[in-house]
């Protein structure tokens, strides 16, 4: 069931039942996510696990994104993580709301907790272990933005830019070529790309109303930001494709929990111990 709370300036709307999704998210009136359309359809092709539910708002990818089997057992992950497809809890606090949910499969619970001012929306987030060994897992913020209202996007320098799609490295070297390739992308394209080694944890964009983004983040916890930009390229069959991106903090290379590319720089819950994190989205009026 969905339900809409206001705090000052910020608007939202969620479904706690429905893995928890943020199903609208606004300030001062502008949508800053995607939101359900009802002439979009869901593809009759296989288009993976995630494709079987509409794809729009928010959700939390935990613990991974790509489907993998958990290290050392035999679980395998679904698409998306296994967050999204779980009932959550939803608890209203004074300014903001607290977002939960048990694993069925690991010793752990998440929580989402959203605090809102009056020009920033804190997202923090904490893993809280309740198990005897070390647990290894990725987050990923899986925030679907509206692509047609996006007019200018910041990126950070990067060593390298990798299209995950086509398994190559991009001949891009500078945050300005890859925002010149993105921003002219045509009609019928899509992309999944990870700036690696980021130089700062920072990504900015301007929607057309004149509000700008900042999202601040980790840069030691999440050294490559993913970059899904859709233009109306995926789900290639008429009346599923969607014009959205998202700029995804990634605690990895890419969003494969058992890439062994990954070892290093994954997240990590010790035993009987819990993991805290916060993302910033910082608003500004252009």
């Amino acid at each position: 069931m969905t339900q809409t709370k206001q705090y000052g300036s910020w608007e939202i709307s969620f479904d706690a039942s429905d893995g928890g999704r943020i199903e609208s998210l606004s300030y001062e009136g502008v949508p800053l996510l995607t939101v359900r359309k009802e002439e979009i359809r869901l593809p009759l092709g296989d288009y993976g696990q995630y494709e079987t539910r509409p794809a729009y708002g928010y959700d939390d990818c935990f613990p991974t994104v790509d489907p993998a089997l958990y290290p050392q057992t035999t679980w395998e992950i679904p698409d998306h993580g296994e967050l999204c497809w779980l009932p959550w809890e939803v608890e209203e606090m004074e300014k903001g709301l607290l977002f939960s949910v048990k694993s069925r499969f690991l010793p752990v619970r998440f929580n989402r907790i959203l605090n809102f001012s009056s020009d920033r929306l804190t997202w923090r987030f904490e893993v809280l272990h309740f198990g005897d060994q070390p647990l290894p897992f990725q987050h990923v913020m899986h925030a679907l933005l509206p692509l047609g209202q996006v007019k200018d996007i910041y990126l950070p320098s990067f060593t390298t830019a990798w299209d995950d799609i086509h398994q190559e490295k991009m001949p891009f070297s500078s945050p300005e070529e890859m925002k010149k390739f993105l921003l002219s992308s045509p009609e019928g394209t899509y992309y999944m790309i990870f700036l690696r080694d980021i130089e700062e944890g920072r990504v900015s964009w301007q929607y057309q109303e004149g509000l700008k983004v900042d999202m601040i983040f980790d840069k030691t916890r999440f050294p490559s930001v993913g970059i899904w930009w859709n233009r109306q390229g995926y789900p290639d069959e008429d009346h599923a494709r969607r014009n959205e991106c998202a700029f995804e903090p990634t605690p990895g290379y890419n969003s494969n929990l058992a890439d062994p590319l990954n070892e290093r720089v994954l997240l990590e819950a010790r035993p009987e111990a819990s993991v805290e994190w916060s993302i910033y989205w910082n608003i500004h009026k252009t």
